[in-house]
């Protein structure tokens, strides 16, 4: 892919506007209320079409039908931390693991963790809005690159990505049998 596409298309983007703030609700609620990324992104995809003045185009390309989806789904995905943190009650898989890592360190989540572990609190937030702004810029970097792995043919890729798979599964607990399970 041509980098000059993946700029016009951030030129589009501002368009959208309202389908991407209307999709962001949507996306914190379903991830405060334990609804999920998934729920999130249908139900924007949903209200995107019923509120787009061309819903026939949908599912053919229209950058809309997109937005809405990925907006709602990552909002989700990071509101759900917020359930978590304050209550101690994971809003999705992700905060769930997150919740047992923070039980792991000892750390109680709930409101007296603001108080009693601030440092920690304000550097988990500081550390997400770091790892956004650095996944934007290798995203926007690399895209042509991983959108050329699209062009290797399935019959060559296939087995590179088993042979990785086997190495990442044997490299956990150096255990041969852990490649077959």
């Amino acid at each position: 892919i041509d980098p000059k596409i993946v700029l016009e298309t951030w030129k589009k983007l501002p368009r959208y506007w309202m389908t991407s703030l209307r999709s962001c609700l949507i996306g914190c609620w379903m991830g405060i209320t334990p609804g999920g990324a998934t729920p999130a992104s249908f139900m924007s995809y949903g209200v995107a079409k019923r509120f787009s003045k061309t819903p026939d185009e949908f599912g053919k390309g229209k950058i809309e039908g997109v937005v809405a989806p990925e907006t709602a789904a990552h909002a989700a995905g990071t509101s759900a931390l917020l359930p978590m943190l304050t209550l101690g009650i994971p809003g999705s898989p992700t905060a769930a693991v997150l919740l047992g890592g923070l039980l792991i360190w000892g750390l109680q989540p709930g409101p007296l963790l603001f108080t009693e572990q601030k440092d920690f609190v304000w550097g988990l937030i500081a550390s997400m809005y770091l790892g956004n702004i650095v996944g934007l810029i290798v995203v926007l970097s690399t895209v042509p690159w991983w959108a050329a792995i699209l062009r290797i043919p399935f019959p060559i890729i296939a087995p590179v990505i088993v042979v990785i798979c086997a190495v990442g599964a044997y490299t956990v607990h150096s255990n041969l049998l852990d490649v077959w399970r």
